[in-house]
């Protein structure tokens, strides 16, 4: 596919390929991803960015066959290629963290339950060998006091204290692909800081790749070697980071870089918000999407959603009018 999203370097194998996917609302012809594409090699860390509900997490879902009830993968493909030896070729184990740890942890159950479960579940450890697993694994996402932590329930921890022990979660399975959607809601600056750098840490430590879902780009900027823009269940813009951050083709890009704040003492520019909203899925403008909120938009904008066009080395953007030439 000529005008799919890469996100490859040649001497990465391919991991995950996404084309045209699309998932929907079955009956009421509203789709929540339309058309989505990109890919993604071993070791390399993709960043979905932008607003709440452009479709960023329920892509995640899709690639995780977690799709909520009511809705249904209705076109396009995910396609998994694992780079384990032929021996334990197979399907590649993909861990997911989600947004609230809170809210995902059993509250009847103790740390130690949790997740010596999941190791008895992907690595068939019982008794005491999982114990043990459970503590080293706890101890690799900065717990301490980790023998009595295992007797401890998710009401007995910090925010930050249970987004570790998700992280630890996910790492029993000895994933290949690790998908953290939003890690860092609701933590203070500290604490987000900390669960940035021990990504960063684990990826380097296991060669995983990640996916980093994120509407803060500052997240994706630290994190990410290529981003994808999303709005309204589509991909706008897809680039390195670097090139997104310093030359953003569509308009939404870079409305979405005006929005954020500057630690620069010569800036004293106000960050410059988008006008307008996220519109409905049910009620989606003719044309772009973005062009209600759009200065640039024109009578072209409005007739017809554009084509993603490369617009520089791995950079593409679906726009008429692209910000940068």
């Amino acid at each position: 596919m000529e005008d799919a999203h890469r996100f490859r370097e040649e001497d990465m194998p391919r991991l995950l390929t996404v084309q045209d996917l699309v998932v929907e609302m079955p009956g009421r012809n509203i789709k929540i991803l339309n058309g989505v594409s990109f890919s993604l090699d071993t070791g390399q860390t993709l960043g979905l960015v932008g607003e709440s509900g452009c479709g960023k997490s329920m892509t995640c879902y899709a690639i995780g066959n977690m799709l909520p009830h009511g809705l249904a993968q209705t076109g396009g493909s995910v396609d998994l290629s694992s780079n384990a030896t032929p021996s334990k070729a197979g399907k590649p184990k993909i861990s997911m963290i989600f947004q609230d740890p809170t809210s995902s942890l059993n509250p009847v159950h103790t740390i130690g339950y949790y997740l010596e479960s999941a190791l008895h579940r992907h690595q068939g450890l019982k008794g005491s060998d999982a114990r043990m697993e459970a503590m080293r694994l706890l101890e690799r996402v900065g717990i301490d006091r980790v023998k009595s932590r295992l007797r401890s329930y998710p009401h007995q921890f910090s925010g930050g204290m249970n987004q570790r022990v998700m992280i630890a979660h996910a790492l029993a399975a000895k994933p290949e692909l690790l998908i953290a959607d939003e890690p860092t809601t609701a933590l203070d600056v500290t604490m987000q800081a900390q669960i940035l750098h021990l990504l960063e840490e684990l990826k380097a430590e296991t060669g995983m790749a990640l996916i980093i879902v994120s509407h803060d780009l500052g997240v994706i900027a630290r994190l990410a070697d290529e981003a994808a823009v999303m709005y309204c269940g589509k991909i706008v813009e897809t680039a390195p980071v670097e090139d997104l951050l310093a030359r953003p083709a569509h308009p939404y890009a870079r409305a979405l870089i005006d929005c954020m704040p500057s630690i620069d003492a010569s800036d004293l520019e106000p960050p410059v918000p988008i006008p307008g909203s996220v519109p409905l899925l049910d009620c989606l403008p003719h044309g772009c999407y973005f062009h209600p909120r759009c200065s640039r938009a024109s009578s072209q904008c409005t007739a017809q959603f554009p084509s993603s066009a490369i617009v520089g080395p791995a950079h593409q953007a679906a726009c008429y009018h692209p910000v940068a030439a």
